[in-house]
């Protein structure tokens, strides 16, 4: 069957229509005319691959890595990055008619990554034995069976030395029953950090000797293994310091993560007598910075490492107004902490399921605004509906490219009480 593609969907699959039927096409990019095969006819839609490119879009470009398409990491490399902004800002907008119900919603241009390369300063790797040896790299594409690289084009040089070295030193590892599994790979634009997960809950002994062996090496100097040893190193964020770990959650684009940041504080407006409540705050990201400007900042996060290394962030940077509670957010909300009862501002900064359990708390405290930080339009848009319905009114939505290469979308919404 032959169709042209006119535009993605979100996970990065071509959309074409044809006899009033909606095809998902998996390679497919806008403007490309290709044969295709219907893998899986669902009725009203169906999922297809390209069985040959009749005529391929313009915007098409050579991927620089050799298993695009095999690693599940990237989807749009073969895609002009001005291509990959256009497109993102419209899956967004659609995304957010079409499930938030917002019929006339406009988006800020979308803010692009100074760098489509090179820019991931954290990766986890999968380490695995197959025929002989082992070897380190990502998932495959809609599998969770694995994929060896040797570089990542989208990671920093920093962490593709350490890879390097990984793989070496693994390589001459003749035991198939060796308890590795899992490797947090870390850059601070310097140097690499390294946690080593062990395949069960305790690390074997093994694996602390490998720690040990790796510490030889400039590249893997900084590894350790997960707990209360866990390897910690500072990050410098728009001026101010932040503790992470390897194993901990932190944005791994430093360019946009600034920007978000600062996308953050102009729409706070903070003039420095503002209650702020911080929901899935994480390591600090916003906390710190929103802290700087605001009387006090409550800040709720279930993680326990990432609640402490948010602790020590403050501290470095001469911060006392903070309260951290360790707690899942929709259970803070509903026990009604007396000290959060009347935020004048909401920031939530939650996983890609959203914050469905915790809109009717935000409601109930009714802050003057509500800042929603995503990294997925549909879960945005229902949550921002539920909003909607709670008396919020959306006033702006500004997309960021993170991840380059990616269907990956970050944005940053504004929401007032009306």
């Amino acid at each position: 069957m032959r169709v042209e593609i006119e535009r993605l969907a979100y996970g990065g699959s071509g959309i074409a229509r044809k006899d009033g039927k909606v095809y998902f096409v998996k390679g497919g990019l806008p403007n490309d005319i290709v044969d295709i095969k219907v893998t899986n006819d669902k009725g009203k839609f169906a999922e297809a691959v390209i069985e040959s490119i009749v005529e391929p879009s313009r915007e098409r470009v050579e991927p620089p890595c050799r298993v695009f398409h095999i690693c599940g990491g990237c989807q749009l490399q073969n895609l002009s990055y001005p291509a990959q902004l256009r497109e993102k800002e419209g899956i967004l907008r659609e995304t957010l008619q079409r499930i938030g119900g917002l019929g006339d919603v406009q988006t800020e241009p979308i803010f692009p990554s100074p760098s489509e390369y090179g820019y991931r300063r954290r990766v986890l790797l999968s380490a695995w034995y197959l025929s002989g040896g082992w070897h380190v790299g990502y998932y495959r594409e809609m599998s969770r069976t694995n994929v060896k690289i040797d570089s990542c084009p989208v990671a920093d040089g920093v962490i593709n030395k350490a890879v390097s070295r990984l793989s070496n030193v693994l390589s001459s590892i003749g035991d198939p029953g060796y308890p590795l599994e899992k490797i947090y790979l870390s850059s601070d634009g310097e140097k690499a950090y390294i946690t080593l997960l062990p395949r069960f809950k305790s690390a074997p002994a093994s694996l602390g000797a490998l720690a040990r062996h790796l510490r030889r090496h400039e590249e893997t100097e900084n590894v350790s293994l997960p707990g209360g040893d866990e390897a910690e190193f500072e990050l410098s964020l728009s001026g101010l310091r932040f503790v992470t770990a390897p194993s901990v959650f932190t944005q791994s684009n430093i360019p946009v993560n600034e920007a978000l940041i600062g996308t953050v504080l102009v729409l706070a407006g903070l003039k420095g007598t503002e209650t702020v409540l911080d929901l899935y705050s994480g390591a600090g990201n916003f906390s710190i910075p929103l802290a700087m400007s605001s009387k006090r900042v409550i800040s709720v996060e279930v993680n326990k490492k990432s609640a402490a290394l948010a602790k020590k962030s403050a501290a470095l940077n001469g911060l006392n107004n903070i309260t951290f509670h360790v707690a899942p957010c929709e259970e803070y909300l509903r026990d009604e902490d007396p000290d959060a009862r009347h935020p004048d501002i909401v920031v939530l900064d939650p996983p890609r399921e959203g914050a469905k359990g915790a809109v009717a708390g935000i409601a109930r405290l009714s802050p003057a605004k509500v800042i929603y930080v995503s990294c997925d339009p549909a879960t945005l848009a229902r949550d921002i509906r539920m909003l909607g319905d709670s008396g919020y009114q959306l006033k702006t939505v500004k997309p960021f490219d993170m991840f380059p290469e990616t269907y990956h979308i970050e944005s940053v919404s504004l929401l007032c009480r009306t």
